[in-house]
This record gives structure tokens, C-alpha cells and sequence, in this order.
């Protein structure tokens, strides 16, 4: 999960949605904490205050606000694409779309509260607002209950405001509760136990929501997205209600005004003087608002828009990085998350990301960065360049997995063609002939054994012919007919597939096509999919038949129950061949029982993997059965933590360009334009979502069949190249604060003009330079 900062335009504190603290930065101090603004008293520094009580309201606050964001957050997706039925690109473009939402209003937020209302009400005004939105979203996931495409996207835009409209404010606010500077101490330890709770709500929201959602069923369903979403909504109550509890403990500034306006109307000015003035020259175009602003102002402009400048291309690092939520998301429910005994869920998997952040942000604090630091090649630019290669290179990691993913895909017929599946109910070995159309073949089915034939004409007459070579059967029954001769099975629509079974009737060896489709397509929850074919010569149509799955694990039991009402459609018809609809089960083992007799076992069912089962009683007429296994699509048969080296990758990435890039954009501001740059940091990552938006509507095309998911990966890898270019280009001739200040010193001491008499000159100029060249080498040193 992303750790961006945000700071209110009062340029207090620093205010973090996920955040770990700052690296080393070879540019600045070791620690750039953001400035801390100074009380018009300036008491004895060596008088110790009280811990201020207010803050522990505030950080319980945080809390439960990032519990309900990232864990509302982490199942987004799924919950798009399973209960409100989107494609995967639609749900990726509108959870991208609310990200990009949620880092926009962090700068009215501040605004508000800068400007207008002040850091508490906007806070409470807004905290509330964010708690109706996310329990909108939790009443509009129960079914039939409420329309809820509309009433989810409505939650949706409620939070995506609120969330970002007090992200500016919320730690800023708790840094108002301390005097300044007797309580510098206690203030850095409250932000350290600030981004602790940030970090403890998100990673207990990412580990337990995906749980909520899954493991519990709940109005008729076999998930509880209500709880899912519930739970975090009854969190962000609680934020709101202990919030307000502590207002007569806090301290409340009134709005001092906010510099964004000030520096957006500087730049539109000087746009307009420099359009309508003829004539008039200056060394900088911002220079044209000299005649109305400040010039210190106007440098200051300067300084925020060369680090703006360098900032262009890396709203691609976020378009890559923030797709763990949606693409990356996807890609884990095709995976196989059986570990045995643990099953990882795909949405769980995003608690990689934070967990590595916790580890890897110490070891480059202490190892990897010192170890670069005298040799000065890892400078703040160069850390955020490496970010952007990395993660680059995550996408390209993602890509070849998603490769390996392709052979268990759901084989789907295009437009105007069909698939076969010829199943061999018999122990004995079946010759088989075909024709659909301009398409012919022949093959022998082993005895139980199944076999497709794809790529077929639709709507056009299936023709085949099955027969033995012999009238034993492995023993079981003497046919009297060995052949079927050949047998019309009608025709398919286009798009589907179909059964084919090869049974027996009355000592006749008999071949009929189920009319009824096959199911094909996996499920969006990554659950096998079961249907059952039964072939029994003594069913009876509505007289409570019923095939039940059994599963028993430690405390837990699964059960699911077919109910056998009538005989399934058949071309040519076939009595007493009994076809039931699909459900999603459980992965593992089962004990199967017809009418509540153990008839045996069905072994191994994985995840994404579409069954159907052949249940047929045994030919010699006893009361066996015989159970054969169809696997109709294959299962996910990678195991899921193979994703774990493209989150490694991108983590890696993440820690060198994040936090990094938070340290560089506030150090590199001057002292009045903090909140302007921080604003520019957040604009970063929500034009980063606005690309997802863009590429994923224009790849995915009109009808909705863009390029493989394969592709896109490296697409977006390919991308990401092109702006690790940029960036290099932009950035080469890029003077650090510091630099600049370097200069401008030595443009001032050498301007300084030489006191020495005329007289003395000659015998004095070499011990001048003697001098200069010490006051330089002091200096550089």
C-alpha cells in the first residue's frame, strides 16, 4: 500500500496516509521534518509541559480512519467485479478513478480549512461526511436491498471527498497541540507513534477484510460484502465520535490563510502580463508579476516550479504502482492460494507490500544508504530515478507470470464457433467419428476418459458415429449393438460448449449430445466450479433424488446439494440422464452420497477449475457407481506466491521513489510554498490513477477485447521506460537547494570589494589570495 504524505497549507506538520519516516537524504539533514510553525510566545525552552491528552484522541482517530480506508480499499475490486458484475477493466477504471478522486480533494480540503473553517471543523465536518459515504457503501452491498451500482458509486464519491479532504489536516492538527519549542521531543514522539497506528490500521484492515468477505456468508449469499465494507464503516464512526469527544482538550487555531492561491494567482498574472505586454523584457517570464508581487514570492514560485518541472513524468511511477489493488488483484485470483491447510485469498496478498515497507525502510536507513553515501552516487534524484526502474521491472516480472497463467485460461469459442467435449462413460475403449461442417476427425477415447475438440462451425449439423471393437466390454456387459452408426446431434449456438456422451442402452452402445451448455467460463472468486451428469436407468423424476457433496475439515463443514427434479434435454433423447446446474464449492476432497447413501469420493477439487462429474451406475447391474471427474476448464495450478517477486521488485522501487520523493519535494521548497509542493506531491499520484483510466479505457476498445492481459503488463513496463527517460533528461542539469545557495554565496563574497590600501597592495596581494583561498576552502568544507 502507498505511503503518501500530504501537508495542510498551514505548513505545520507533514500529515501521512501510510507512511514510514523519512529515509536518509544525502541533500538535506539526515531527518526533513516538515516545519513546525512557532507560537507568537516564545517561552523558556527548558519549562516541560504536560503531554497534550488531545493527541491519543487524535491518533485513535487515524486509526480507525486508515482501518476503514485501506480496508474498504483492498477488497474494491473483487467486490466490482463479482457482486456488481463489472468486467475487469471496467472495475479497474473505476477503482482507479476514485483513487484519483481521493489524492484531488486533498487540496480544496486544505484550502477549506486554511482559508476558511480552520483544521478542527474541517476535520469533524468532513470525518462525518466520509462515515455516512462508507456506510452508504456497506447498506448498498446487501442484495436486493438497494440499486447497487448507483448507491455504490455514490458511497464511493462520498469517501473518495472525505478521505481526501482531511488527509491535509489530521496530523497537522495534532502537531497544533504542541508548544513550541519546550515540547519538540514529545512532538516527534507523537508522530512516530502517529505512523504507527497509519501503518497498524492498514495492515490490520488488508489482513482481516478479505476474511470478512470470504469466509462469512451472509443474506443468501456465499460472501458478506456488507461486513466487509460494515466493519470499517463502524470503525470510522468510532474515529469520528472520539474525534469530537476531544474537543475540549484540543487546541484550536483559526485559518491563517492559505499560499496555494497566492501562487497560482502569481503564475496567471505573469502569463498575462508577458501575453499583453509588448516590448517588455525580463530574464524569467515570472518575472512579468514583479509589477503586482512580492519578488521573494515570485522566487519562491520559481524554485516550486523547476521541481515541479523535474515531477512530469512520475505520475507513471503511481499508475504502475497503485494497480497491486486492481491488476495485480486480478492476476492472484487466477492463481492456486492453496497452501496446504492456509489458503491465501487474492485481495490478502496486498499485505505484502506494507510488511516489506516495515522491513526494508531500516535496512536501507542503516546499511544501503550509508554504504553509498560518501561515494555520492545514490543523491536523492538518482534514488527516485532507481524507483522508477524497478518498478518498471515489477511489471515485467508480472508479465511472464501472467504467461505462465495463459495455459489455464478458460478456452472460450469465438463468434460463430463451438467446442465438443466427448465424454466416455464406459470402461471400454470408444471409437469416435465427427463432422461439423468443413471440419472432420476421428479418435479412439480410452475407457472413462474425455476428450475436446474445438474451434467448431456453429449452427450447423453435428454428425457422429461411435463404436467398439468388440462386443466385451472390460468385462462388464456383452453389447449386442457395437455401433451406433451415424447419429445427427443437432447443432450448437456460437460462443458455447457442449457435452457429448457415450453410455449405454439396453445392451446398445448409444451416443447423445446434452442440449444444455456447458459452463466454461471460471469463477470470479477463484472457487472450482461442480456440476454433476447423472446416468441412472431407475431415476424417477421428482421423487426427492439428490446428490450431496460432503466435506468435513477440523471445526468446519461444507456442504452443497443438488436436487434431481427431471431428465435433461438430449439429442438424439436418452431417458434417464439427469444434468444439474453449477455451484461454487469449497477447494479439497469430498464424500459424495445419492439419496444419502455413500457412493464414493471426489478427490482434489482446485481453485478455478470448472467439474463436471459423471455419476453412473455400473453396467453389470449392481448398486455401484462409478465416478468419473470432467475437468471441463483446467485449475489455477500456479501457486500465488509466485507473486511474491514482482511485489519485492516494486517495494524495493517504492522505497527508493516514495519516501524519497516526499523528502526531496519538501526540502527543495522554500520555507513559504511547503503546502504548495506537498500539493504537487499528491497531484503526482492521482494523475498517475488518471493514466490507469486512460490506457486501460483506450487497450480495452469498444467491444471490450483489448490486448492480453500479458501485454498490458509490459505495455505499461514499456512506459514506464519512456519516462525513466524522460525523467533522466529532465532532472541531468537539476541544482539542489544547497547548490544554489553555494553560489550564490561565492557570487557574494567575491562581489565584496577589497579594502586595501593602494600602498599596500603589492606587498599584500599574495597573502589576499592566501586568504580568499582559505575563506573558499572553509566554505566548500
Amino acid at each position: 500500500m502507498s505511503r503518501k504524505s500530504s501537508s495542510s497549507s498551514s505548513d505545520s506538520e507533514v500529515s501521512v496516509e501510510k507512511v514510514v519516516p523519512p529515509l536518509h537524504d544525502e541533500s538535506t539533514t539526515s531527518h526533513p521534518t516538515p516545519e513546525k510553525p512557532l507560537d507568537v510566545e516564545q517561552p523558556d525552552k527548558n519549562v516541560k509541559l504536560k503531554y497534550p491528552k488531545s493527541v491519543f484522541c487524535i491518533i485513535v482517530n487515524e486509526f480507525c480512519e486508515r482501518f476503514n480506508f485501506y480496508g474498504m480499499r483492498t477488497v474494491l475490486t473483487l467486490y466490482m467485479s463479482q457482486i456488481l458484475n463489472f468486467s475487469e477493466d471496467k472495475a479497474t477504471i473505476f477503482y482507479h478513478s476514485f483513487l484519483m478522486l481521493s489524492y484531488f480533494s486533498p487540496i480544496p480540503g486544505s484550502i477549506l480549512a486554511d482559508t476558511y473553517l480552520g483544521k478542527f471543523k474541517t476535520i469533524a465536518i468532513l470525518s462525518i461526511f466520509y462515515a455516512f459515504g462508507s456506510i452508504i457503501l456497506a447498506v448498498a452491498a446487501i442484495p436486493n436491498f438497494l440499486p447497487q451500482i448507483g448507491f455504490s458509486m455514490t458511497g464511493l464519491l462520498i469517501i473518495a471527498i472525505g478521505t481526501g479532504g482531511i488527509k491535509p489536516c489530521v496530523s497537522a492538527f495534532g502537531g497544533d497541540q504542541f508548544v513550541r519549542p519546550q515540547q519538540d521531543r514529545q512532538l516527534e514522539s507523537f508522530f512516530s507513534v502517529f505512523y504507527f497506528s497509519v501503518n497498524a490500521g492498514s495492515l490490520i484492515s488488508t489482513a482481516v477484510t478479505p476474511i470478512l468477505r470470504e469466509d462469512v456468508s451472509c443474506f443468501g449469499d456465499d460472501t458478506c460484502y456488507p461486513l466487509a465494507f460494515g466493519v470499517p464503516a463502524v470503525l470510522m464512526l468510532i474515529s469520528v465520535v472520539i474525534f469530537l469527544a476531544g474537543k475540549p482538550l484540543y487546541t484550536i487555531k483559526k485559518p491563517q490563510g492559505n499560499i496555494m492561491g497566492e501562487f497560482f494567482k502569481c503564475i496567471g498574472h505573469a502569463i498575462s502580463r508577458k501575453w499583453k505586454a509588448k516590448g517588455e523584457k525580463h530574464d524569467h517570464w515570472l518575472d512579468f508579476a514583479s509589477d503586482k508581487f512580492d519578488k521573494q514570492l515570485i522566487e519562491d514560485v520559481k524554485r516550486v516550479l523547476s521541481v515541479g518541472f523535474v515531477f512530469i513524468p512520475l505520475p507513471v511511477f503511481w499508475a504502475l504502482y497503485d494497480q497491486q489493488g486492481s491488476r495485480w488483484t486480478f492476476q492472484a485470483t487466477r492463481m492456486n492460494g492453496d497452501l496446504g491447510g492456509v489458503v491465501i485469498k487474492p485481495d490478502q496478498m496486498q499485505i505484502v507490500n506494507p510488511l516489506l515497507i516495515l522491513i526494508l525502510v531500516p535496512i536501507f536507513e542503516t546499511v544501503i544508504y550509508p554504504c553509498f553515501k560518501k561515494s555520492g552516487l545514490l543523491t536523492p534524484l538518482r534514488r527516485i530515478g532507481c524507483g522508477l526502474v524497478l518498478c518498471g521491472l515489477s511489471f515485467v516480472v508480472s508479465g511472464f507470470v501472467e504467461i505462465a497463467l495463459e495455459p489455464t485460461y478458460a478456452t472460450i469459442p469465438g463468434d460463430g464457433r463451438m467446442q465438443l467435449n466427448f465424454i466416455n462413460t464406459l470402461p471400454c475403449n470408444v471409437s469416435v467419428v465427427y463432422g461439423v461442417s468443413e471440419k472432420n476427425g476421428n479418435f479412439e477415447l480410452q475407457g472413462n476418459m474425455y476428450e475436446f475438440v474445438q474451434d467448431l462451425e456453429a449452427e450447423k449439423d453435428i454428425i457422429v458415429r461411435a463404436f467398439l471393437d468388440k462386443p466385451d466390454c472390460a468385462g462388464y456387459t456383452q453389447f449386442v449393438n457395437i455401433d451406433t452408426g451415424i447419429v445427427s446431434l443437432g447443432t450448437g449456438d456460437g460462443t458455447q460448449g457442449y457435452s457429448i456422451l457415450i453410455t449405454e442402452r439396453e445392451k446398445n452402445l448409444t451416443i447423445t449430445r446434452l442440449n444444455k451448455e456447458e459452463q466454461l467460463e471460471k469463477s470470479n472468486t477463484g472457487d472450482p466450479y461442480v456440476a454433476f451428469f447423472l446416468d441412472d436407468r431407475t431415476f424417477e423424476e421428482y421423487s426427492g433424488w439428490n446428490i450431496t457433496m460432503l466435506q468435513k475439515i477440523k471445526k468446519k463443514t461444507f456442504e452443497y446439494v443438488y436436487v434431481l427434479n427431471d431428465t435433461a434435454p438430449t439429442t438424439p433423447t436418452v431417458d434417464s440422464i439427469v444434468q444439474t446446474d453449477y455451484q461454487k464449492t469449497e477447494i479439497g476432497s469430498y464424500e459424495l452420497f445419492l439419496n444419502g447413501e455413500n457412493i464414493g469420493n471426489l478427490e482434489n477439487l482446485i481453485q478455478g477449475g470448472v467439474y463436471r462429474v459423471v455419476i453412473q451406475k455400473a453396467l453389470n447391474g449392481s448398486n455401484y457407481y462409478d465416478i468419473m471427474t470432467v475437468q471441463v476448464t483446467p485449475p489455477n495450478t500456479v501457486g500465488i506466491l509466485w507473486l511474491l517477486p514482482q511485489y519485492f521488485v516494486v517495494t524495493f522501487g517504492e522505497v527508493m521513489f516514495s519516501v524519497t520523493g516526499l523528502s526531496f519535494s519538501y526540502s527543495q521548497a522554500p520555507i513559504s510554498m511547503k503546502s504548495v509542493m506537498t500539493a504537487i506531491w499528491l497531484m503526482v499520484v492521482a494523475f498517475g490513477n488518471l493514466i490507469d483510466i486512460i490506457v486501460i479505457a483506450v487497450q480495452s476498445g469498444a467491444t471490450g477485447e483489448g490486448m492480453s492481459q500479458a501485454s498490458e503488463f509490459f505495455m505499461f513496463a514499456g512506459i514506464m521506460g519512456i519516462a525513466v527517460i524522460l525523467f533522466t533528461l529532465m532532472s541531468w542539469n537539476y541544482k539542489y537547494v544547497e547548490e544554489i545557495k553555494i553560489e550564490d554565496e561565492k557570487k557574494r563574497l567575491s562581489a565584496v570589494p577589497s579594502h586595501k590600501s593602494d600602498s599596500s597592495s603589492s606587498s599584500s596581494s599574495s597573502d589576499s589570495d592566501d586568504e580568499k583561498g582559505k575563506e573558499n576552502k572553509g566554505f566548500s568544507e
